[in-house]
């Protein structure tokens, strides 16, 4: 269901699916990495589950470089628990799709998923087994899974083996987002015979037995409230690596009303993004980190 409220679009309350938020989100950060058209770059979905919405988001961001005579970008599905059967049927429906069936750890990442122009590229004994390409890390729903120990040693890491990474959640901990996740309870009553129709078991634990909409309601409530600020990400990011000053923030608000939060730090520029996926109550909220030196 999780994937499903994703990569479908909501009438009346969403103008477009939060998958095609999130594609046009990297489409425009993949637009202020220059790097990205010098050379070999992949970008990799670190804690993909099942998949999740990333074979949708691939599907589009290579589509819109296509349609601009740009190369594809190569993604890839990474998990400390592969899940190889699902990972295999979404690989075999896209040329720009692959998977790591190995566990992937994202606090300590293996050599085929560091980047090439990294720090600790030159200094991994395994560096020349590496790809020669510049990685850029992808954190779908998934950041909030790490308590602060984890998150810390997950942005050091972010910071040291790659040339970018987005964190995208779809919930925080305002109000708003508390009483949606609530009502996502009720919403998979009129959704499933949309979405689910031809899946019986799904329908029965749904009409018969409601314990999908309860499991979604209370996952969705739970994953708000252990949703990060941007500040406190970027508190994070001071501990992890306390090396180069802090500089910003600004707060700005971009063409399409976006708002932003700008920090620079060292060689790295930081920016939070919030923008409503689902009328009035939904908002995705984005974090993407690029080095600029």
């Amino acid at each position: 269901m999780l994937t499903a409220e994703w990569t479908h679009k909501l009438p009346f309350i969403q103008s477009t699916s939060p998958a095609k938020r999130a594609a046009a989100l990297i489409i425009r950060t993949l637009d202020r990495m220059p790097e990205v058209e010098k050379g070999k770059f992949s970008i990799v979905d670190f804690c993909s589950g099942g998949g999740g919405p990333v074979p949708v988001i691939e599907k589009l961001v290579n589509a819109h470089r296509l349609a601009r005579n740009q190369h594809p970008i190569p993604f890839l599905l990474t998990d400390i628990q592969p899940h190889l059967d699902a990972w295999m049927a979404a690989s075999a429906r896209s040329a720009n799709l692959s998977f790591i069936p190995q566990p992937v750890d994202a606090t300590n990442p293996p050599v085929a998923v560091i980047s090439s122009a990294s720090p600790t590229a030159a200094s991994d004994p395994n560096a020349e087994f590496a790809p020669d390409s510049r990685v850029f890390r992808l954190y779908c729903l998934a950041f909030h899974h790490f308590d602060d120990a984890m998150a810390r040693k997950t942005l050091k890491s972010s910071i040291e083996t790659s040339d970018g990474f987005a964190i995208i959640e779809l919930q925080d901990r305002r109000i708003g987002s508390l009483v949606l996740m609530l009502l996502d309870f009720f919403l998979m009553f009129a959704v499933t015979p949309l979405w689910f129709r031809h899946d019986g078991l799904h329908m029965l634990f749904t009409f018969v037995l409601p314990v999908l909409p309860f499991i979604q309601a209370f996952d969705g409530f739970v994953s708000s409230l252990r949703t990060r600020t941007f500040g406190e990400v970027m508190a994070l990011v001071d501990e992890a690596c306390p090396e180069g000053e802090r500089e910003g923030a600004v707060r700005t608000f971009d063409p399409e009303g976006r708002e932003v939060i700008k920090v620079t730090k060292g060689d790295w520029v930081f920016e939070g993004e919030r923008e409503m996926h689902t009328w009035p109550l939904g908002f995705m909220n984005s974090i993407v980190g690029r080095r600029i030196r």
